[in-house]
């Protein structure tokens, strides 16, 4: 079956189930609904309507969330929330995370900066210079990926792609592999069947500066979401590619007109 083919982008509340979070490092205050009585423990877990609470003593605790004070009420239901969040890391919509295609330049900032996947991994001063690409970066999978953006003429957002960080050849059929199939796996959950799939490509498929996409899924306002692999220079990546345009089966090839690489974005 046809492989996608594509340049790299330029520098490139409450839970219906019981959520488990890893035990916070330090405890907190907890307080009664009536603030008359606290004590500290670490969260554990909660359903939205329980939650479970590490004492000092190292006992557990269930609590109804009703019957905590408001301002843990609050704390709980942002806990929970930005831990459905790194869950999905920002797969589950049509674009990623709350980005909507068509979103100019300063609105998508603004919802980055408010994002509860994404954070920044370069400096303020920087982001005049390199534009927004490279500048923030999410985690999927407990792995960090870089966010790349390319726009139409008018300043609309039209594209987000996230790339892994490269690894080395030895961790081609490794450790990125299993990255590679968790990805399809998290896509699969929140977009359903993907329109057209390939196998893992042999590293010896991969050119330098290009992805080669494996999976394509349609979304039902008609976008695209790639998965693709690629090299960049001895390394080599995943990638995720959030699209406003409707990419068709086998039809995304190296004959497509793009720019090369660290044009395409800024521009």
């Amino acid at each position: 079956m046809k492989r996608f083919s594509t340049p790299f982008l330029s520098v490139m509340v409450a839970l219906s189930i019981l959520l488990p979070v890893p035990t916070a490092a330090e405890s907190r205050s907890w307080r009664s609904a009536n603030g008359n009585r606290s004590f500290r423990a670490e969260f554990v877990s909660s359903d939205g309507t329980s939650v479970v609470l590490r004492r000092l003593d190292q006992q557990t605790v269930t609590v109804a969330v009703r019957n905590l004070h408001a301002s843990d009420q609050a704390w709980l239901r942002d806990h929970l929330q930005r831990s459905e969040a790194r869950l999905h890391g920002g797969l589950q919509g049509t674009c990623f995370d709350t980005l909507s295609y068509g979103d100019g330049r300063n609105t998508v900032e603004k919802k980055l900066s408010k994002s509860q996947v994404v954070s920044k991994s370069l400096d303020d001063s920087l982001v005049g210079r390199t534009g927004l690409n490279g500048i923030y970066q999410t985690t999927v999978g407990g792995d960090p990926y870089e966010l790349f953006f390319h726009w139409t003429k008018g300043d609309e957002l039209q594209e987000v792609t996230l790339r892994s960080r490269t690894v080395g050849q030895p961790e081609y059929d490794k450790s990125l592999k299993q990255t590679w199939k968790g990805l399809i796996s998290l896509l699969r959950k929140h977009h359903g069947e993907p329109v057209q799939t390939t196998e893992y490509p042999p590293r010896q498929e991969l050119e330098a500066g290009r992805l080669l996409g494996s999976h394509l899924w349609h979304t039902p306002d008609r976008h695209s979401i790639l998965l693709s692999t690629g090299r960049e220079g001895a390394g080599y990546l995943v990638s995720i590619r959030f699209s406003a345009e409707l990419i068709l089966p086998n039809v995304l090839t190296e004959d497509n007109p793009e720019p090369p690489p660290g044009k395409k974005a800024e521009e």
